[in-house]
């Protein structure tokens, strides 16, 4: 009996036997951990296939020509069917994972940071003022706008959502703000 259980136990703990297939959307970086500071372990072209193991925060598992690694989690798409054993794998790991309602992350967007990256960020002011040369001051964006054919307009605020009455007044490019 203790043998099959543990077969059975091993059969579900094999996750590659519930990989899903996948396709790379753009040539894409395989790294060790799902971390952009992790390790290079080589490049997958657009249009390869991979097998899809696991997604975390904004990575996806995958293994292309015999190497494991993560990719980014828009690089890839699944071209899985809509149902099968890698829902089954999906339900199980939903039921048994951890969560810590207490975590907090900002969440920035999939293309974004991640947890491991917003905890080492660090203030650096030469990147604001790298920042700071790409600002545009008025007159040069009405002279871009008017290049582009457009024109100015006047538009009224919306209404304060609380009813508050506040002063109205339109605002125009050229009413010398």
């Amino acid at each position: 009996m203790k043998p099959r259980i543990a077969l059975f136990c091993a059969c579900l703990l094999a996750t590659p036997a519930f990989a899903a297939p996948g396709v790379m959307l753009k040539d894409d970086e395989l790294k060790a951990t799902a971390s952009a500071a992790a390790a290079s372990l080589g490049r997958v072209a657009k249009g390869a296939s991979v097998e899809i193991l696991a997604r975390q925060g904004g990575w996806t598992q995958v293994t292309s020509a015999g190497k494991t690694g993560w990719v980014r989690i828009l690089a890839v798409k699944s071209s899985a069917p809509a149902a099968g054993a890698g829902d089954v794998l999906g339900l199980v790991q939903a039921g048994t994972s951890k969560r810590d309602p207490g975590k907090v992350v900002a969440v920035a967007g999939l293309r974004g940071l991640n947890e491991e990256e917003l905890r080492q960020a660090r203030f650096n002011p030469d990147e604001l003022l790298l920042l700071d040369r790409y600002a545009s001051n008025r007159s040069d964006a009405e002279r871009h706008a008017r290049d582009a054919g457009l024109r100015p307009a006047s538009v009224a605020y919306l209404p304060d959502p609380k009813g508050q009455q506040r002063e109205n007044r339109p605002s125009s490019w050229s009413d010398g703000q």
